[in-house]
């Protein structure tokens, strides 16, 4: 069973994300990847998904920004309402207004010519004017601590840089939730550490709700609110 570990803000907040009694079964499958679960996220939380491999973690955050049921089908039981939009009447590219998903592997979701160009590509489908893009691309870029390696090829950077490369990309969006799904899985301790950190200050200074999927439970824990 997936297990969620809160770290709450002092202070009542809304839910920004909420399911009740949400069961889903991937196509072909005979049982259900999660089952029944109800959990409340709410605006600014620092929250923890652990759990052993295969459990449904990721099951969980592909529900949140409408992968599931929108791109994998299968059979999608109970609710989940996001930003206060339910996930099974909005589109994926609604949803991706309000929540990030960072994979587990950054150089599945990395493919321009130059991690300036990847940054802005999100913000480019949605059609942000491009004073507002070049804005958003920069905080984003300064935020992550990667604003020198903007002209670099992303696929020329150490798994670390392209990690955050990966979180710049989402948080150009501003979006309201941003789910890093195993970001560290790849790295050592200390690219591990760098990463935690960035993410930490993201929640802390700035408000985004965080929902991070990790194991590495020593590492993460103290970045929580």
């Amino acid at each position: 069973m997936t297990q969620l570990l809160p770290n709450n803000m002092a202070g009542e907040t809304l839910a920004v994300i909420e399911t009740r009694n949400l069961t889903y079964t991937y196509p072909g499958a005979t049982k259900p990847s999660i089952e029944d679960v109800s959990i409340t996220i709410e605006r600014g939380e620092f929250a923890i998904l652990t759990g052993p491999s295969g459990c449904g973690k990721t099951t969980l955050c592909r529900c949140f920004n409408g992968l599931i049921p929108h791109f994998y089908g299968g059979k999608l039981e109970g609710d989940v309402v996001v930003a206060d939009l339910k996930v099974v009447e909005h589109s994926i590219y609604e949803l991706a207004r309000h929540v990030g998903l960072v994979f587990q592997n950054p150089e599945n979701q990395l493919f321009a010519l130059s991690v300036e160009k990847d940054v802005a590509f999100g913000l480019e489908n949605v059609a942000v004017p491009r004073d507002e893009m070049r804005k958003r691309v920069d905080w984003a870029l300064q935020i992550t601590g990667i604003e020198e390696l903007s002209e670099r090829s992303p696929h020329e950077l150490s798994g670390g840089q392209q990690q955050r490369v990966a979180i710049a990309c989402v948080l150009a969006m501003q979006p309201d939730v941003m789910i890093l799904d195993e970001p560290t899985s790849f790295l050592d301790p200390a690219g591990a550490q760098k990463i935690f950190e960035v993410i930490g200050e993201l929640n802390k200074n700035i408000g985004i709700t965080i929902i991070l999927v990790e194991h590495r439970l020593d590492l993460c824990s103290k970045h929580g609110n």
